[in-house]
């Protein structure tokens, strides 16, 4: 049967654990979580140091990263407030057609 495979006595060790002291469970429970914090706080910050950028807060916006500012070739897209350049009769169809 299936049974007779299955070891069904308790492993040793776990019905009479060894004492663990302080300074193990302080490594376990505060080390990890601490090396947890500190890896993910360089893998979130070190590629934007690498790059120069700055991380302080109430730094400047990075200047090549204006959205909406000035055009200055022609295949730029317009920012929010600009007029289209070809004008249409909003009832000619498109998103604003009726049925």
């Amino acid at each position: 049967m299936i049974f007779a495979v299955i070891p069904w006595d308790v492993p040793v060790g776990w019905s009479e654990p060894e004492d663990v002291d302080l300074v193990q469970a302080v490594l376990l429970l505060g080390g990890v979580p601490l090396l947890l914090f500190v890896g993910i706080t360089l893998a979130v910050y070190v590629p934007s140091l690498v790059r120069g950028e700055r991380i302080a807060p109430g730094a400047p916006a990075v200047e090549n990263q204006w959205l909406g500012g000035p055009r200055t070739a022609a295949g730029e897209l317009s920012g929010p407030g600009a007029e289209p350049a070809d004008r249409h009769d909003p009832d000619s169809g498109g998103a604003s057609g009726r049925w």
